[in-house]
């Protein structure tokens, strides 16, 4: 959510994003905002190296069933007891996203 509510999908990395600083969830967006910008200073300030890893949906073992997030909800519903029942999908159907399992993120922060 560091872009907010972006225009452009999928985003790619020179997007600077479109958020509202004071709508209901900006403390979450701003906050990752700020903690990038924080690292980048530190690295002209200091000479260090410095990289953002801006992990998103990260899937795995382990997963709280009702955490309210897109891959427990899916999981969730395909499990059910009733197989007539259809899996819910939320929207219209037209929404992306990427997903990532939680080996393959460990790896790339490795």
């Amino acid at each position: 959510e560091i872009y907010g509510d972006p225009l452009q999908h999928p985003q790619k990395e020179d997007y600077w994003g479109n958020v509202n600083t004071l709508g209901p969830r900006s403390c979450y967006d701003e906050g990752k905002r700020v903690a990038e910008s924080m690292c980048y200073c530190y690295r002209h300030q200091h000479g260090v190296e410095v990289r953002i890893a801006r992990i998103f949906n990260t899937f795995g073992p382990r997963m709280e069933p009702n955490d309210g997030r897109v891959v427990s909800n899916f999981i969730k519903y395909a499990l059910q007891e009733d197989p007539e029942k259809p899996i819910q999908i939320y929207g219209d159907g037209s929404q992306t996203r990427s997903f990532q399992y939680v080996s393959d993120l460990v790896q790339g922060l490795v």
